[in-house]
């Protein structure tokens, strides 16, 4: 009986033990913030613009183009890509494209929002 009643208290003691807490989350603002937007050392004259893109749920982003390949990696969410003269493009979390220089392009954020 002892030994019984030590192991329902083990037990009830098991679902103590505190858990670490979650390791904090960087979530940028909405919209585009750059993380790095520099001249790289081994490519003088050009410039190297890594951005973190957030949008909220259906948010659509403005037709725009960049003068430089644009390459996309959607890190959570989903969006609805249209480049122009192309029919419009599902891309989702692992998903990546590349965006042509002076490509019109614009994106529609999915149900649950888009981060790339």
């Amino acid at each position: 009986m002892a030994r019984a009643c030590a192991c329902l208290l083990l037990a009830a003691l098991a679902g103590c033990v505190a858990h670490p807490a979650p390791a904090p989350r960087y979530l940028p603002p909405i919209g585009s913030t750059d993380i790095f937007n520099t001249e790289p050392g081994a490519a003088p004259g050009h410039r190297l613009v890594v951005a973190d893109l957030r949008l909220e749920a259906g948010a659509n982003g403005p037709a725009h183009y960049h003068p430089w390949e644009e390459y996309l990696y959607v890190i959570e969410g989903s969006a609805l890509l249209s480049l122009d003269g192309a029919p419009p493009r599902s891309i989702a979390a692992g998903e990546q494209v590349v965006i042509p220089a002076r490509m019109v392009h614009r994106a529609q954020a999915g149900p649950q929002g888009v981060r790339a």
